[in-house]
C-alpha cells in the first residue's frame, strides 16, 4: 500500500515553526489573562460585599459608642449595680433581711454593719458579726 506523500517542504521551514509557536503562545496568554480576569472579578465582588458588611458593622458599633458620653456610661453602670439583691444573715446564719439596698435605708444600714461573705450572680451575701 502506498501512502500519499505530504508536502514537507513548507512545514519544515523555521519561519512557519516560529510563527506557529508565537500564535500558540499568544493564544495561551490571552486565555490565561481572560480566565484570571473572570476569577478576579468574582473574588472582588465577593470580597467587596464582605468588606461592605464588615465596614457597616464597624460604623454602627462606633456610632453607638459615640452616642453615649462618659456621664451616660457611669449612669448605666450605676443602674446595673443598683439592681443587685442583698441577703443579710445574723451570726446564727438566719436570714434577717433581703432586697435592694438602694431602695431600703434599713437594709443599707445592715449591709454597712455586716461582713461580706460572697456573691453569686447579682446576689450578694453578708453576715452580721456579734
Amino acid at each position: 500500500m502506498k501512502s500519499p506523500k505530504v508536502n514537507t517542504k513548507n512545514n519544515n521551514s523555521p519561519k512557519v515553526r516560529n510563527l506557529s509557536a508565537i500564535i500558540a503562545i499568544m493564544l495561551a496568554v490571552v486565555t490565561l489573562f481572560q480566565a484570571g480576569t473572570v476569577k478576579s472579578n468574582d473574588l472582588n465582588r465577593e470580597v467587596s460585599v464582605m468588606e461592605a458588611q464588615l465596614i457597616a458593622e464597624i460604623e454602627q458599633f462606633l456610632e453607638e459608642e459615640e452616642e453615649m458620653g462618659i456621664e451616660e456610661e457611669i449612669y448605666m453602670e450605676m443602674e446595673t449595680e443598683a439592681i443587685e439583691d442583698v441577703n443579710v444573715f445574723d451570726s446564727n446564719d438566719n436570714l434577717i433581711a433581703s432586697g435592694n439596698p438602694a431602695n431600703d435605708k434599713e437594709l443599707r444600714k445592715l449591709v454597712n454593719q455586716a461582713d461580706y461573705l460572697s456573691s453569686l450572680g447579682s446576689n450578694k451575701y453578708y453576715r452580721l458579726s456579734k
